[in-house]
């Protein structure tokens, strides 16, 4: 993970979470190093076999999904370490961003039972877990475009500073959003379905949240034409209280249970990983995942 590179720090992090482990729940855990996405979903496969009451991993968004699609409808418990470059569902659960003090945090955390989407992207896809988001359009290409360079050197803000280049460069597309079977049919700047999170992370959030244990799926359509008419989308979408209807000239926000978008080759992104193009298939799984979140 982009904050977690240094091995001097990585030791040190590993130590002091093994520490607050045990605060919590008397038994020395077990400190794993994993090297790629697949070894973290074997040590996850190996807790969930070995019965372990509570996993904590310390890494950006993809180890969190990683982990996600494994616990989710188990009773093992989630801790999360941030060292990412979004850390989109910490954020949006109120974890703090310094991995330092969401140790601090996990001795005396709380359980909170959050949704979990699923998503099929193509014809036929596999299942693929979400936890923040998947979206269509502008932000897919954001994260297509944004270069791991980039983001160990500016971070977060590596984000914006691709965002600002698409967007001057982004053109509306057409779609067609099926939202609990009712379908819609518009052209957008981008389509972001939704089950937790904000829009700059531990920053900004939408006067209307996206709340992660309410067994829906927020779907978020921008349109508009270029940098000032998603500037504009963008506006309406973090002051708006409509559902279920246009929110203003440039944006529509819906809440569904399952929701398809239809969208000739435009590329989609799950959690950050951009996965396809054209065709997602999208469903919540209530109460799926049981999150450690600061007391």
């Amino acid at each position: 993970a982009a904050r977690l590179a240094d091995p001097a720090r990585r030791a040190a992090l590993g130590a002091a979470a093994a520490g607050a482990i045990e605060a919590r729940t008397g038994a020395r855990p077990e400190v794993r190093v994993t090297a790629s996405a697949a070894d973290g979903r074997a040590a996850a496969e190996e807790a969930v076999a070995a019965g372990a009451p509570l996993l904590v991993v310390a890494g950006g968004d993809g180890t969190v999904r990683t982990a996600a699609d494994v616990l989710a409808g188990s009773s093992i418990a989630l801790g999360i370490v941030p060292g990412g470059t979004g850390n989109l569902l910490a954020a949006a659960l109120g974890i703090p961003r310094r991995p330092e003090q969401a140790i601090g945090a996990l001795a005396t955390a709380r359980e909170r039972p959050i949704d979990l989407g699923r998503a099929v992207v193509g014809s036929p896809g596999a299942s693929l877990p979400f936890i923040v988001a998947a979206g269509v359009g502008f932000d897919a290409r954001v994260m297509a475009a944004t270069t791991d360079r980039r983001k160990r050197s500016l971070g977060i803000a590596a984000y914006f500073a691709t965002a600002t280049a698409v967007a001057i460069r982004m053109r509306p597309f057409a779609v067609r959003v099926v939202v609990d079977g009712v379908a819609h049919e518009t052209d957008a700047l981008a389509v972001l379905v939704a089950n937790a999170g904000e829009l700059i992370p531990g920053l900004l959030r939408p006067r209307l949240p996206l709340v992660p244990d309410d067994g829906l799926l927020d779907i978020l359509v921008a349109r508009g034409r270029g940098a000032a008419g998603g500037a504009r989308a963008a506006l309406e979408l973090l002051t708006g209280r409509g559902v279920h209807a246009a929110i203003g000239p440039y944006a529509t926000r819906f809440a569904a249970r399952h929701v398809e978008v239809v969208a000739a080759e435009e590329p989609i992104e799950v959690d950050g990983d951009v996965v396809g193009a054209g065709h997602l298939v999208a469903e919540v799984v209530r109460g799926a995942l049981r999150v450690l979140v600061p007391a």
